[in-house]
Order: structure tokens, then sequence, then C-alpha cells
């Protein structure tokens, strides 16, 4: 009996548009259950859907750096931090140049008599040049150690970020591959090609230039903060006055920010999860004309990610407003301030370390409200670490992998079914299997017949180990085949399934998929043995034509 066939009957039961099909339902309450409810593994541990404020730790999300990365990083972190000290510095000169002019014009207007004063010029502007020269040399010094810090800061950051995430997304690839297929029933696939591309992508920024820009702008603050003390203490404690505000609002929108961006993110694989489903049932919705419902469904999901959008756009860009305000109101009250000391202390405060304590405290404090966009996307790095470390160490209950179980040095292939009681993970309440008892002898052939769903497939599934019954075992000559190695196990054992499924290369290749270490000869020899040797000869490359998915 074809499993495929469907009773006209059933058919004419079904609405038109074809989306009400139980095939397609996935309406939004039942989604919104599904992300509280709780289920139980086969191995007993109860698991519950996390919401989406979970977040790696901040030193976590360097899990996957080995050494060379960690010496990259350091190396990193070392030129980051002297980088930042770069515009301090570079104050500093400009302020001493400032009391130079300011000197020489003082000099040259008050204390020179009116005859001389020409003479006196020409002698006070030769001594300003050469002062000022050293000055310009110490700028172009400055300059070319800062180009070469800045090109080891980018490039050491760049090079760890790019080995991390290669190896990231080789561990996720391998550890999807390695899950057991229950595990697939419930994850969509939609939702694991977005953590194989975008999740990863946004690791890749928290690992790379993001944390170094962060580091860079933390030493610039600090150094900043003790030049300003050095040249004025008075002053400082001023135009400090406002900086708790801007490192509180950086605090509060940091946190924010992470909070919106896992919302965003959740939307956006909840939508990229609709669409892939609709798109590999492309036919089915067609069939049914069920394309104006599909729409409608993944419309709906965008509409969630346009209002997660909006409120991340609205709250980084005002965080950037809140850090312009602060900046500015800094900068009047430390220049009225600072006008005010020039006057009262002319000894301790002159107008070039006014200049430089006002300007090293403002810019100081402005790259601190720069770091808020670094910390959104360290945060939204951290959120999207979760999901995919979780999934990379997660622990596989079967794993094709494993060396482990006992491989029987004769195989005669007597099988039998005790007591097999079974029902899938994403179908918990629906009993396939109950109680049931099956001998197969070596050698014989059997075929089992039944309607579709009572559980023939089911029976391949469970002997090739794709799945563990929840009550009773399954022999293989005597031994229960859950203490068999599952990678030896399958290599016993030849499938065609209903719907075949060919990889896109050649048919000698996909017979080679079966077992590793196949020779051509084999290769022909199971394929005679399939009764399929002749249909390939016939085609125009035979072994070597290349074939694609079969849908």
């Amino acid at each position: 009996m074809k499993e495929d066939a469907v009773n006209i009957n059933e058919l004419a039961e079904f609405p038109i548009d074809g989306y009400n099909n139980p095939c397609f339902q996935n309406d939004e309450n039942h989604d919104k259950k599904n992300k509280e409810k709780k289920y139980k593994n086969r191995d007993g541990n109860t698991n519950i859907k996390e919401t989406n404020k979970n977040m790696v730790g901040l030193l976590e999300l360097f899990t996957f750096a080995d050494a060379f990365d960690i010496f990259l990083m350091t190396a990193g972190f070392i030129c980051s931090f002297l980088n930042g000290l770069g515009m301090p510095t570079r104050i500093v000169i400009f302020g001493q140049m400032t009391d130079i002019f300011i000197k020489k014009s003082i000099t040259n207007s008050s204390e020179v008599p009116l005859a001389n004063r020409s003479e006196c010029s020409i002698s006070s502007g030769t001594d300003l040049e050469s002062q000022i020269s050293t000055y310009a040399w110490y700028y172009a010094g400055l300059g070319i150690i800062l180009f070469i810090l800045s090109f080891f800061q980018v490039w050491t950051f760049f090079l760890t970020a790019t080995r991390q995430t290669a190896r990231i997304r080789c561990k996720f690839f391998y550890a999807v591959l390695h899950q057991e297929v229950s595990w697939f029933d419930t994850a969509k696939t939609g939702t694991l090609n977005k953590r194989l591309t975008n999740d990863i992508n946004t690791i890749r920024d928290g690992l790379g230039d993001k944390v170094s820009m962060f580091a860079q702008n933390l030493s610039t603050f600090v150094g900043s903060m003790v030049v300003g003390f050095v040249y004025g203490w008075k002053l400082t404690l001023v135009t400090l006055s406002l900086c708790p505000l801007l490192a509180a609002s950086a605090a509060v929108w940091s946190k924010l920010l992470g909070s919106l961006a896992a919302k965003e993110m959740a939307a956006y694989g909840k939508a990229g999860a609709v669409a892939e489903e609709i798109l590999s049932a492309i036919r089915t919705v067609v069939a049914y004309n069920g394309q104006h419902k599909a729409v409608a469904k993944y419309e709906i999901n965008l509409q969630e990610v346009r209002n997660a959008g909006m409120k991340k756009s609205f709250a980084t860009y005002s965080s950037m407003g809140i850090s312009q305000l602060l900046f500015y109101s800094t900068f009047g009250l430390g220049l009225w301030y600072g006008t005010k000391l020039t006057v009262d202390e002319p000894d301790n405060y002159s107008i070039g370390s006014v200049i430089t304590n006002l300007s090293v405290v403002l810019f100081g404090s402005f790259t601190l409200g720069q770091t808020v966009p670094n910390l959104e996307s360290f945060a939204s790095s951290r959120v999207a670490a979760y999901d995919v470390y979780q999934i990379i160490k997660k622990k596989r209950l079967i794993d094709s992998s494993s060396t482990d179980g006992h491989k029987p040095d004769k195989l005669t292939g007597r099988i039998e079914f005790k007591d097999i009681h079974f029902s899938y993970q994403s179908r918990p309440d629906v009993h396939i299997l109950k109680g049931l008892h099956l001998n197969i002898e070596p050698g014989k052939t059997i075929a089992l017949v039944g309607s579709s769903g009572c559980g023939k497939s089911t029976l391949i599934h469970l002997l090739q180990r794709f799945y563990d019954p929840l009550q009773g075992e399954i022999t293989l000559d005597g031994h229960d085949i859950r203490t068999i190695n599952v990678k030896w196990l399958r290599e016993k054992i030849g499938v065609v399934s209903q719907e075949p499924v060919l990889f896109r290369t050649t048919i000698a290749d996909n017979i080679r998929y079966g077992r590793e270490g196949v020779t051509d000869s084999e290769i022909q020899q199971a394929a005679i043995e399939a009764n399929a040797y002749d249909f390939i000869s016939n085609l125009p490359e035979a072994f070597s034509i290349c074939t694609g998915p079969l849908f």
C-alpha cells in the first residue's frame, strides 16, 4: 500500500486556500504557548524555553579562542590602550604651544621699547620659530606612532575575530549535523540557518574592532582624567560634575539596547523560520492556493521585526543625543569657570593650562559617551552567542561520532522488537507504537502494511537509532542496539526511503556516502544489487553525472 495515497473525500474537507490545512497550521497562540511550554527530554531533564534576555558571560564570549588568539587580543589591547592616550597627549602639546604664543605676544607688546621693537621682533620671531618647530616634530612623531598603533590594533582584532568565528562556525555546523533526529523535529531549519549566518556574524562584531574601540575610548577617558587633575584639579572637578550623568545614561542605555537587540534577533529568527517553512513546501502551498495566507503570515512576523527595530533605533539615537547634550553643557560650564580661574589664580592657571584641562576633560567625557554604540554591539554579540554556544555544548543523546559502544565481530541479522512504545518528541500525546512485538529472521523478506501514520517508517527509524523507544528494546543478534556503536550500526544498514534525496554531486559520490573508503567496483556492485546499474549506465555520463536535490 502506498503511504502517500490520499482519500479524495478527505481531500475535499480541506479549505480551498489550503493554508488552514493541518500541514500548515502554525497560529500565533500556538507559538506563544510553545515559548513557555515545559517538556521532558529522553534523559528526563526538564527544559524551559528561555526568554530572549539570556546572554553569555563577558569572558565566555571568548570561549573558543586559542593561545594565539589570546596573544593577538593581548597585543591588540596594549595597542588600543596606547592609541587611546594619543588624544590627551596631543592636547597637552597644543596647550603648551598656546602658552608659548601668548607669552611671546605679551613680551613683544609690553617689555620692549617702541624704538627697538622691530629688532627684538626678529630675534623673538626666530626663537619662536625654533620652539614651534620642536613641537611640530612632536606632532609628526606622535602621528607616526599612532599610525603604527592603529594598524596593529585593527589588524590583531580583525585577525583573531576571523579565526574565532571560523572556528565557531565549524563547531556549530558539526554540532548541528551530529544532533539526534528528534532535536530537528522541534528545531526549525530557518532558525538554524539564521544562527549559522546572522548570529555568528553578530558574534564576529563583538570579537573584532568593537572591543578594540571600547578599550581605546576607555583609555582616552582615563588618560584625560589624569591629565586634567595634573593641570588643574579645581577646573577638572567642576567640569566632571556632569560626567556621572553621562556614565549613568551610558549604563542604562547599554542594558536597554541589549534587551532590544535580543528581541529584534528573535523576531528575525521567527520570520526566517516562517519563510523557510513556506518555501520548502512551495508546491503544496501553490496547490492549495495558499500564497495570500503565506504572505500574511510572513507580514505579521515582519511587523514584530519592524516594531523591535524602531524601538532599538530610537534608543540608540536618543542615547547619542543625550551624550551630545551633556558634552556641550560641560563645555559651557568649564569655559565659564576656567575664565574665572585665570583671573583669580593667574599663578596656577594660564590660558594654555585652561585650554588643556577643559579640552581633555571634555573629549574624555565625550569618548566615554562614544562607547555606547560599542557596548551595544558587544551586548548583541553576547545575546547571539547564547543560543549558538548552547547548541555547540549540548549533550547529544545519540551521537554518530562517538566511539563508545560494542562492535560485534559477526553480524547475522536477527532483529527483534520487544514491547516497543514510542511517541515523537514534537507530539508526545500521540502514541505511534503501543507494545509492538516483532521478530525478523535473517535472510527473510518482510512487508509492513498499514495506513499512513501507523508506524511503518518509525520502525526503520528506531532500527537506525534515529530515535530510542520510550519503553522496550530492539535487539540485533541478541544485543540491545543502544549498547552498539551508532556509527557501526548504521554502516550495516542500507535504506532507500520513499522520499529519496540526492546531493548536488555525482551519482558515484551519492552512493559513496553510505560507507567511507568504498571503491569504484564496490559502488557498481551496490548499484547492481539495487537493480539500478542498467538505468545509471544508460545516462550520458553514467556514474559521473552530476545530480541535484529531489523534491
